[in-house]
């Protein structure tokens, strides 16, 4: 039976508006993700680690109560499990905080069984971090030749590597992997400092990976570029004041390349037909 495994940090985000805490929820689109996919009735699986402190508790079991398999969830005694302070302003998020600890050692798990046809989502800082970075990339070989799809969130936050240069090798190697890369217009920006989301496409990842699905937040528009091919759809404004729309567009995107048992060489030379029912499951669930 196919698969989804889900690679990504567990954490938990703290909102603040004027001042003061106003909603705490667990961090990151691939948690978040994960437990909406799991909700849909699918078999997910969360690969990553968490401190056996309260904050991984409440992480561990969001994931836990929506249906995750949480197995592979390494649970480390000696650390803290990452929380991330978003002070909120009139013009969106203007500042984050980090507070982590973990222990020198990557998590020691044996990784999910990856089969031909299972669909691996990975990425953000995780995917870049110098302590994780060997263990990822041979977990990344392994699955390209198990023939598993790979989709990959680009992630980069400077309040943990101010040095864009320093995580730039791995970000391109992970777009080497992937057959589907998911963000958004402002992560591009931040990693390859481009003005629009077509720049950072044709100038960046094509050359890489030929399907991008990416959420343009400023003009509420979602696009799936391949090669000289660009599908879009629009969403409604409201939606991008929901804190988690953002993870409703990478479960959509997982959740109709599972249903349509989606293969690399399909995603690599999209027809419009996958191109718009990506879009539209993606518009749909967030």
């Amino acid at each position: 039976m196919k698969k989804i495994i889900c690679i990504g940090e567990c954490g938990l985000d703290i909102i603040f508006r004027n001042g003061k805490p106003a909603d705490s929820v667990p961090g990151g689109r691939i948690v978040n993700a994960a437990a909406m996919l799991a909700k849909m009735n699918l078999p997910v699986i969360m690969a990553s680690e968490a401190s056996t402190d309260n904050v991984g508790d409440i992480v561990t079991g969001f994931l836990k109560d929506a249906g995750v398999d949480i197995s592979s969830v390494d649970r480390y005694p000696d650390g803290r499990t990452p929380v991330t302070l978003y002070f909120a302003g009139d013009s969106g998020l203007e500042n984050v905080t980090r507070y982590e600890q973990y222990p020198d050692e990557c998590f020691d798990i044996v990784w999910p069984r990856i089969d031909e046809g299972d669909i691996v989502l990975f990425g953000g800082f995780y995917a870049l971090d110098r302590r994780m970075r060997p263990r990822i990339t041979q977990l990344l070989q392994y699955c390209s030749e198990r023939k598993a799809v790979l989709v990959y969130l680009p992630g980069f936050l400077p309040q943990m590597e101010p040095r864009i240069t320093r995580v730039m090798p791995a970000i391109l190697e992970n777009l080497e992997y992937a057959d589907v890369v998911v963000t958004r217009n402002t992560d591009l920006r931040l990693i390859f400092g481009t003005d629009t989301s077509d720049a950072a496409y044709h100038n960046h990842i094509d050359f890489y990976c030929r399907s991008l699905v990416c959420a343009d937040i400023e003009n509420h528009r979602l696009s799936y570029y391949s090669g000289k091919e660009v599908t879009s759809v629009d969403i409604p404004s409201d939606r991008l004041q929901n804190l988690s729309w953002r993870a409703g567009v990478v479960a959509g995107v997982v959740s109709s390349l599972y249903e349509m048992d989606a293969t690399p060489q399909m995603v690599d030379t999209p027809d419009d037909a996958l191109r718009r029912r990506v879009l539209e499951a993606a518009a749909r669930i967030s």
